[in-house]
């Protein structure tokens, strides 16, 4: 038997509704339905508290389930990937900064030297989106109005804020005829809105 059958077999045995369990696990009642589907699955806490719920063994719950391992394995690499993120968003504040910086006139950098730090603000974004996906992939679902507006279909439209910066940035600059620094800006605030699209479009 796989793990969601072993949960809905075991809730339906206690004469449990999913909305009884979910409200004491604290969680929507649709991850409680995503558990069970095995669309989704727990983390390493939220299935030992599973095991003493249901009264059953981490063993039997894990059994013959190479889906429920996997997730499991998936979690570990992700708190290995931790300090990653965190140092790819370091550089992109950093240069986020430098780019603020010539902006303002603070000091200044050349044509090229600049295209190279968008190029480099843009894999550094991509590969924290990437990492974000690989998180969502086993997410315990959302429980709070915040976190449902910032995720999903309307998560999207905060990923435009970035590129239509740049645009409107590019635009301005090219209208102040600064064009060595707005046509950059520019051209990755357009880069930035198909990268987004096309990801989009495949999901």
């Amino acid at each position: 038997m796989k793990f969601g059958e072993r949960l809905k077999q075991a809730r339906i045995e206690m004469d449990l509704t999913q909305g009884q369990v979910a409200n004491d696990f604290f969680i929507t009642r649709q991850t409680i339905s995503s558990w069970e589907n095995e669309k989704t699955y727990p983390d390493i806490s939220s299935l030992i508290k599973l095991s003493d719920y249901y009264h059953i063994s981490l063993d039997i719950l894990l059994k013959e389930d190479v889906g429920m391992r996997e997730s499991l394995e998936k979690k570990e690499v992700s708190e290995e990937l931790r300090p990653v993120r965190r140092n790819l968003i370091l550089i992109d504040l950093i240069l986020l900064v430098v780019l603020l910086g010539n902006l303002f006139n603070v000091f200044k950098i050349s044509g090229g030297f600049l295209l190279c730090i968008l190029l480099i603000l843009l894999c550094t974004i991509s590969a924290l989106s990437d990492l974000n996906n690989f998180d969502k992939s086993y997410s315990l679902g959302l429980k709070y109005e915040w976190q449902k507006y910032i995720s999903g279909d309307k998560g999207k439209k905060y990923a435009l804020i970035l590129p239509t910066l740049f645009v409107i940035i590019g635009m301005v600059l090219l209208m102040l005829q600064m064009m060595s620094v707005g046509l950059p800006f520019l051209f990755l605030g357009i880069v930035f809105f198909g990268a987004i699209l096309l990801k989009n479009r495949k999901k």
